[in-house]
């Protein structure tokens, strides 16, 4: 029997599964629309693809380690490598091209990660 309060670790795993590909759609779409509207030259979209998966790594990450039981900053940093490989494979299926200029995108997003599991782990001083 569960206790109230008690964090499940299943629970934040399927909120994770659903928040990673809607974040990194409405990061793109977002990121589509300032282009289009040329806010933003066509020349900087690998900038903007950089920015916002570490973006989105860096949220999830955190909400992740901040949420977890134990072992935060294990299951943060697994949360980035998941979001990589999910980026790599929906990359590889649905468009069939190669990994070229991958190494930005996954350094931006493994350290954005990180970033977010050391913060999310920390732990909180109550003052009086």
């Amino acid at each position: 029997m569960k206790r109230k309060g008690k964090k499940s670790a299943r629970g934040i795993v399927l909120q994770l599964a659903i928040a990673l590909p809607l974040l990194t759609i409405l990061f793109a779409l977002l990121s589509a629309k300032l282009i289009l509207e040329e806010m933003i030259g066509e020349e900087y979209a690998g900038m903007c693809v950089c920015i916002y998966t570490a973006l989105v790594a860096f949220l999830l990450c955190l909400y992740c380690a901040i949420r977890m039981p134990q072992k935060k900053i294990l299951w943060g940093i697994l949360t980035a490598i998941g979001y990589l490989c999910l980026l790599l494979l929906s990359n590889l299926l649905f468009f069939g091209i190669g990994y070229g200029h991958i190494l930005p995108v996954s350094a931006c997003i493994l350290g954005a990660g990180l970033i977010g599991s050391v913060l999310g782990a920390a732990k909180r001083r109550k003052y009086a």
